[in-house]
């Protein structure tokens, strides 16, 4: 796994927490220090670190000292099934596994890959493929490898979403104004993720409603960018307004200050937002492409917007600032959808069997796995 945090390390942290520790005993290796390193650390896992090296532009010496402290700490640990979390360790732990006749498992969270699809390419190599969603399952083209893919949607748990939670705490950290509206969006802050998009719509509703806040959440994968986004919001005479709140691991209590939660990304397979936000029962607007039309129902739990279109955003983010019931209801209907479909429990219990059915485990029989 990598070591920033993001909505990937979130699902894995949730499956670590969850599993069936009767059976499954979790060892992890990542690439260097970091957030999520220090969750790892607060649920008592200390990891083992390897570096992994870009694979388009290889370096012989750089891969085979990857491949071997793998199958070095595989050996070490008695690593019975390997669970690659990110597509840059997808083919070493892959290499690794085969040396030491490990099963592998691929855990597939994106979508584009550009021309150069590693992962497409290899698949041919790991004995199971989770993939987030079915737009991710649609990215692997070769129909011979359908027989071992599992489409695993992502889950939370409702015990860490209370909708009766106003976010009190957060509006007094940001000097947020009672009256203030919020808005707001949470995601790794990267170039994909269309918060280009998001600033301009809120320029437009700044032009409609003058008692608004805007909160971005997240962590920046690449500062430069995360600049250029203060300055941009600074250009657009937004900047008073708005507030970066860089990482965060209070995300219910966040999400319960906002009235409108927005994922304004271009492409997303599977966003982690889009389920806490259902959970804390608050309406979505969101972009039509990836995985989210899985999970948003236009018009029932929220609306989808085409990527990119910051005036559509906007009117729809206005539509429900201005009709509260209707903000409600596209609420409520969130709730019970992720209580309905896409609870922590179920994604536990699916991973679990991809795991039981390669380890030839019978759950209810077989006694500890001592690891």
């Amino acid at each position: 796994n990598e070591s920033i945090m993001g909505g990937a390390e979130i699902s894995l942290l949730n499956l670590v927490k969850r599993l069936n520790r009767e059976l499954f005993t979790p060892h992890f290796a990542c690439s260097k220090e970091g957030p999520f390193i220090d969750e790892l650390r607060n649920i008592e896992i200390p990891p083992d670190f390897v570096q992994f090296p870009g694979i388009r532009r290889p370096n012989p010496v750089r891969i085979y000292n990857t491949i071997r402290n793998l199958k070095n700490i595989i050996k070490k640990r008695q690593i019975d099934l390997i669970h690659s979390n990110q597509p840059r360790s997808n083919l070493f732990g892959a290499i690794a596994a085969k040396i030491n006749s490990v099963p592998i498992v691929w855990h597939e969270r994106c979508l584009e890959r550009g021309r150069f699809d590693s992962d497409n390419i290899f698949s041919f190599l790991p004995d199971r493929i989770i993939c987030n969603s079915g737009a991710v399952k649609n990215r692997f083209t070769k129909e011979k490898i359908d027989a071992k893919i599992r489409t695993i949607i992502n889950g939370v748990d409702l015990s860490e979403f209370d909708p009766e939670s106003n976010g009190s705490v957060i509006r007094k950290e940001f000097n947020i104004d009672k009256d203030e509206l919020v808005i707001g969006t949470v995601g790794r802050i990267d170039s994909e993720k269309g918060y280009e998009c998001f600033l301009e719509s809120a320029r437009i509703i700044l032009q409609d409603i003058e008692k608004v806040h805007f909160l971005v959440v997240g962590e920046a994968s690449n500062p430069s960018f995360e600049k250029s986004l203060y300055k941009m919001s600074e250009e657009k005479g937004i900047d008073k307004k708005t507030t970066f709140t860089g990482y965060r691991r209070d995300i219910p209590q966040l999400i319960g200050s906002m009235d409108v939660v927005v994922l304004p990304s271009e492409i997303d397979a599977c966003s982690r937002v889009l389920f806490e936000s259902m959970a804390m029962q608050k309406p979505l607007v969101a972009t039509n492409a990836g995985g989210t039309p899985e999970i948003v129902q236009d018009g029932i739990t929220g609306m989808l917007v085409k990527p990119r279109d910051s005036s559509e955003m906007a009117k729809c983010i206005l539509k429900l600032l201005h009709n509260k019931s209707l903000s409600e209801q596209y609420g409520k209907a969130g709730r019970k959808r992720v209580e309905d479909m896409f609870t922590i429990e179920r994604n536990i219990k699916e991973t679990e069997s991809v795991y039981y059915d390669l380890l030839g485990i019978n759950p209810k029989k077989d006694s500890l796995v001592n690891r």
